[in-house]
């Protein structure tokens, strides 16, 4: 017998009638089961519809007539299993033959389809037909819409129409189509019915499985037997509007895909025919009039004609109108009516247009039941009005509703669906408006991982992949202004390019691209000075006007975007002419925007800076009056929760000082200083904005003789600072941010402020909270959590395990991705950062929680003077603090009042001037056989000398007559003095200084050690315990001959010397490890510093002059970072000798950060440490290293202490200075940290 033949049919499920009434249906979701020979599951909407349900939904069925069909209608709810209410079984020969002759066919369910003692539940109404015969129904809108781009612009689609689903087409049903269709070209005699129904049939069953796989080729030949099936039907056939409804669907999803504007119009004329050709009282009207409007609003969108948006809400609106609620697909229709008007919203501003969208998108999500596919599309597109609204009116509430209703979108939908991007894209717009809003940054950071994941989602010829990556780009250049991470720039920057790339130039949205890369060119001129970028940017804002209706409500942006852009050209080149541009594109911007729209604030101020700076230039006071009028309302505008409003303070501030400065009226700068102090204490001001009105409210206050508001002022600033370097980035960005924000010339002022006041152990204390800003955050992730174990063990625990996950990456980071992260892509680079800043946010909330505890309330604070003291065991501190305001030195020791010493006869910049020389002189090479350039290395000891004696004459002979040194080489003696030296004075070894006449100097009656902070010094004395004898190990690194690198032949005897003197202390030789040229390798000596008390490098070493963590040690294999030696926990580290170049030189623009080599040592948990501040001679450093060790094995390995270290330095190279070929430069740049 020959089997029958597979082909096409379709199955419309209408309603049940449910007879069985054990189950309390009400309450209930159900949904019909269809499966064909037992396999092929597909499935209904879930409804709500008590006793008679209603589905109204269309399938696609693929058998022949002997297949068994089963319904199986079933229940769910909450607190029940999925289960079946009753089930049908029937033949397809038998059911098609049942509908043939009534149309409909009513078939009996019944509990238990395969017993006798079956029990009917109810009846279920259905329809059925072969595929061809269907000919006339219109397939669903399959398009992706788009949206209206902005800074944080949401994407919306067309809602579908219908909800049909339709198994895939399996690969022998292509066959046997194409071979019917060939005896058609043969010449055989063929009914034209069956090529009109082969045709269609072959073109849906293209298409849906276009929609399935995405094979364009597949559209393409749905497209081409559809348009024939066109050609061979004429007007009057009653399905060819089904037929040119469908051809317009397969056209506009071209479109989508390809772009291609032809495609566009096509669709629109095609669905427009199908609308002509259709009565108003037919079913099928109302989708081909809600389709045709979808076309016509994508059509607006791409070319921007209003006439199109007209139609589009105008046939969406019938659509509406001729559809009852409860047909199904009614909410689609009002969620289409709704994506028109929220359009014409955004271009015509009417409010009313926004209030009607919201209101038929709400309509929508209630009619639409919980499972309807459609439901998470109907939830983004209502969640984007609400966000609209909310940027319209700035009702909090409407964007967090936004916020859910996107969120639900996102969870209810598959990774694999393609309407993922754009739920994605939609739903980071809000997080991104909400970051604007209340500035947390989870929210921008959520946006970007959800923008990101939409644009990798979309293909670049996607007519929405210009959209989203402008969205992406907007929220990357909005994070580096919370950030400053320039990466962040950098990427917004190139995605704003591409999607104005991708846009042709007639698209309305081109005008938005153009815009937003001009702001951020523009951001990246301010950042990195460079003219280019400022010219780019103005060039493209102007093309954005150009592009752009004037009486676009968005006009006002792109004026007030281009008057900054002409503003900024006029502060760098003096132009006039684009300061009057610039004034008279913001005075455009105010007078085009309302009262109540939520830009008006930033138009204002924007206007009011432009007046600020002609009144500079041209002196009309009445400029800088309206200036402050503008400043003020933008400021009455703004709520207080908005971190924008701290922005629009600090520039009210700088007008009101600015008049005050002309006028002379003390309410003005009464004022400015009010002003700049709430700017400085607002809570939702982002940090780095804080900081800046900080410091504008101490250097006001300073200038005009308050110190005591202006210390005040300080204490702010410098508690900002560490938020602004913030531990959540990574270690470039927050040396970046050091750099810029000055943080130890903020901390010698506050210091000298305190000093006038007579404040000197808060002088102390400020000066020390705003050195080495990174090396105390990083310590606060190793801090002492002993006592919290003992009553909070669990939180103890959990701050401890937070601490070290941030301690791992906190030295990691490069000014090359490239360089760090190697190839683990963008992508992952973004995530490590994402994941840091959310550590660092639990580790804070923890921190926070804490501090609520009885007795922990200044946990994790900076330590009090009292205590930091304490770290002075024998000797004295002695601070050289210098500002512009003056130099003057500290003087304290364990116990007793603070000395001050004023030093009035040297100044801040005469002390740069000296600092300058010797950093420019000093040498740079490395450990070096010997100087063959004598000329220059005379010059370096002239101008040292000369600096040395000035600052021994100046400043030293003053502090040693205070505590009664004597300065007589005959009655030396030796005192201990930790040095402090702040600002320029960092790179001068003071220990060297001494008088004209060279009889005495500081080395010969101070042993002299180095501090970088008090509060370093307080933790090494902690970290300083007594390890027995026994466990004791050596680490001893020589490296003659580095690739690379200059030869170094003195380091192999000078190592040598080092571990025979150790085993002649009493070192056992298991217990010194030594490695020499090709086994001291990064990874050996990494391994080896974890078991190391001692460790001796004798290689070279260098400075980055860029990034300190960058700087290292130059081994066999490469370069042992700074980075990597600090991120170590070494428990047993005592004493450090780096007998190699340039190991404590630090950063000419950060002195107070110590950003070294010894500093990195002295955190990874060596205590004392000895190190160089420039190049050192090879033949040298063996000497100075003999006599240190001399000295500190004199006592056996028992009696070996590393508190000794300073004296057993200051006498090896007094040992070396015996020899009178010795000059100062050569002597001068091994000195001690620590205890």
């Amino acid at each position: 017998m020959t089997p029958e033949t597979n082909q096409d049919y379709f199955l419309f499920v209408g309603s049940a009638k449910i007879t069985r009434n054990d189950l309390n249906h009400e309450s209930l979701n159900l949904y019909v089961e269809i499966k064909l020979d037992g396999s092929g599951k597909q499935q209904t909407n879930v409804v709500k519809r008590g006793t008679e349900p209603n589905w109204d939904q269309e399938f696609r069925v693929f058998g022949n007539t002997s297949s068994i069909l089963s319904l199986s209608v079933k229940y769910n709810a909450w607190y029940l299993r999925a289960s079946c209410m009753g089930r049908v079984d029937i033949p397809l020969g038998t059911l098609l033959a049942t509908c043939a002759d009534k149309g409909f066919a009513a078939l009996e369910l019944t509990s238990d389809a395969f017993t006798s003692k079956s029990m009917t539940t109810g009846i279920i109404t259905v329809k059925f037909q072969r595929l061809g015969d269907h000919i006339g129904t219109a397939v669903k809108l399959q398009s992706n819409g788009a949206g209206q781009p902005g800074r944080f612009e949401s994407l919306e689609e067309p809602d579908n129409t219908r909800n049909q689903q339709r198994s895939e087409l399996k690969d022998e049903r292509s066959q046997n189509i194409p071979a019917f269709l060939s005896n058609v070209n043969r010449g055989h005699k063929i009914d034209p019915e069956d090529v009109l129904r082969e045709l269609h049939t072959l073109g849906l069953s293209q298409f849906h499985r276009y929609q399935r796989l995405g094979r364009i080729a597949d559209l393409e030949n749905a497209i081409a037997n559809q348009q024939r099936a066109e050609e061979l039907m004429d007007d009057g056939h009653p399905n060819i509007p089904g037929l040119l409804s469908n051809l317009s669907t397969s056209l506009q999803n071209r479109f989508d895909r390809l772009g291609e504007l032809a495609d566009l119009d096509n669709a629109i004329a095609k669905q427009s025919k199908a609308v002509e050709l259709t009565e108003d009282g037919h079913p099928d009207n109302p989708m081909y009039l809600s389709n045709l409007g979808n076309s016509q609003r994508i059509r607006f969108e791409r070319i921007g004609k209003l006439d199109d948006l007209e139609n589009s809400i105008s046939n969406q609106q019938r659509a509406v109108e001729l559809t009852n609620d409860n047909h199904p697909n009614k909410p689609g229709f009002l969620s289409n009516l709704g994506s028109s008007q929220i359009i014409c919203f955004d271009r015509l501003g009417q409010l009313t247009d926004l209030e009607s969208s919201i209101s038929n998108q709400q309509r929508a999500v209630e009619l639409t039941d919980n499972g309807n596919p459609n439901l998470p599309s109907r939830l983004s597109n209502l969640g984007n009005r609400q966000e609209a609204r909310f940027k319209r009116l700035g009702e909090l509430a409407d964007l967090e509703n936004a916020i859910s209703n996107k969120q639900k979108a996102v969870k209810l939908t598959d990774d694999s669906h393609p309407t993922l991007p754009r739920f994605l894209s939609n739903l980071g717009s809000c997080q991104a408006a909400r970051f604007t809003r209340l500035g947390e940054l989870p929210d921008l950071d959520d946006a970007i991982s959800n923008y990101q994941k939409a644009v990798q989602l979309t293909e670049d010829r996607h007519r929405n992949m210009p959209n989203r990556l402008c969205n992406l780009g907007n929220a990357q250049e909005r994070r580096f202004h919370r950030l400053g991470q320039l990466a962040d720039l950098e990427n917004a920057i190139s995605n704003q390019q591409k999607a104005v790339e991708l846009t042709e130039d007639d698209h309305p949205n081109k005008s938005t691209y153009f815009s937003n890369l001009g702001a951020s060119q523009r951001t990246r001129f301010h950042h990195l000075g460079e003219l280019v970028d400022l010219e780019k940017a103005i060039s493209n804002q102007r093309m954005a006007i150009e592009l752009m209706d004037h009486k676009h409500p968005k006009m006002p942006a792109r004026l007030y975007n281009l008057g900054n852009s002409q503003q900024a050209r006029f502060n760098r080149l003096g132009k006039l002419n684009d300061l009057e541009d610039a004034i008279s594109n913001k005075q455009n911007a105010v007078e085009l925007t309302d009262e109540g729209h939520p830009s008006m604030f930033l138009h204002c101020s924007g206007l009011g800076s432009g007046q600020e700076t002609r009144f500079r230039r041209l002196g009309q006071l009445a400029d800088l009056e309206n200036a402050i009028s503008n400043k003020q309302k933008a400021v009455d505008l703004t709520d207080d929760n908005d971190p924008r409003q701290s922005v629009l303070l600090i520039s009210l501030g700088n007008s009101q000082q600015t008049r005050f400065e002309q006028l002379g009226d003390l309410a003005d700068l009464a004022a400015s200083v009010a002003t700049f102090k709430v700017a400085a204490r607002l809570k939702s001001a982002y940090p780095r904005h804080a900081l800046d009105a900080a410091r504008k409210w101490a250097r006001v206050s300073h200038q005009n003789g308050d110190l005591a508001s202006a210390l005040d002022g300080y204490r702010t600033a410098l508690e900002t600072l560490p938020k602004v370097a913030w531990l959540g980035l990574d270690a470039p960005s927050r040396h970046d941010w050091l750099l810029r924000e000055g943080s130890e010339n903020l901390g010698c002022l506050a210091a000298t402020c305190a000093i006038r006041l007579g404040c000197l152990k808060e002088a102390v204390e400020l000066l020390d909270v705003g050195r080495s800003v990174f090396w105390q955050q990083a310590s606060s992730l190793r801090g002492d959590l002993e006592t919290l174990r003992v009553g909070h063990s669990e939180l103890a625990k959990e701050l401890e395990s937070v601490g070290r996950k941030l301690d791992i990456g906190t030295f990691s980071g490069s000014s090359s991705a490239d360089e760090e992260y190697g190839d683990i892509g963008i992508n992952n680079i973004e995530d490590v950062g994402r994941e840091r800043r959310q550590l660092v946010g639990i580790w804070e909330g923890l921190v926070e929680r804490i501090r609520q505890l009885p007795r922990f309330t200044y946990f994790l604070k900076p330590v009090p003077f009292p205590q930091l003291r304490q770290a002075v065991s024998t000797g004295r501190v002695i601070i050289i603090n210098t500002s512009e305001y003056g130099v003057d030195a500290l003087i304290f020791s364990a116990i007793g009042a603070i000395e001050h010493v004023p030093l009035p006869k040297i100044t801040l910049d005469k002390l740069t001037e000296l600092s300058g020389n010797v950093i420019l002189n000093r040498s740079s090479d490395a450990r070096a056989l010997e100087d063959p350039r004598a000329q220059r290395r005379n010059i370096i000891s002239s101008s040292l000398q000369t600096a040395l004696q000035m600052i021994w004459h100046i400043i030293l002979v003053p502090i040693f007559e205070r505590i009664h040194v004597p300065l007589d080489d005959m009655h030396r003696s030796q005192h201990r003095i930790w040095w402090y030296p702040t600002g320029p004075l960092t790179f001068l070894p003071i220990h060297a200084a001494g008088s004209c006449e060279g009889t005495i100097d500081v080395s010969r009656i101070i042993i002299s050690s180095y501090v970088t902070t008090l509060y370093s010094l307080f933790q090494s004395q902690k970290t300083n315990r007594s390890i027995p004898a026994e466990q004791l190990k050596f680490l001893a690194i020589s490296q003659p001959q580095t690739p690379g690198h200059s030869l170094l032949p003195q380091s192999t005897p000078e190592v040598l010397g080092v571990t025979q003197a150790a085993c002649l202390a009493g070192w056992p030789k298991d217990n010194v490890i030594r490695l020499d040229g090709p086994d001291a390798t990064i990874e050996y000596v990494l391994n080896a510093l974890d078991r190391c008390s001692l460790a001796h490098f004798a290689c070279h070493g260098f400075q980055d002059p860029i990034l300190g963590t960058k700087s290292a040690f130059a081994l066999h294999n490469g370069s042992l970072e700074l980075g990597q030696i600090a991120s170590k926990r070494l428990s047993n580290g005592r004493f450090a000798f780096l007998s190699a170049c340039h190991a404590a030189s630090g950063l000419k623009e950060l002195p107070g950060e110590a950003m070294h080599l010894a500093a990195g040592l002295q955190f990874a948990g060596f205590p004392s440490v000895i190190a160089t501040m420039w190049g050192i001679r090879d033949e040298d450093a063996p000497k100075v290293a003999e006599h240190t060790y001399q000295y500190l094995f004199r006592n056996g390995l028992n009696g070996f202490d590393p508190s000794d270290a300073a004296t057993a330095l200051n006498r090896a190279v007094l040992h070396l200075r015996e020899d009178p070929n010795i000059t100062v430069d050569r002597w001068a740049p091994f000195i001690h940290f620590g205890i």
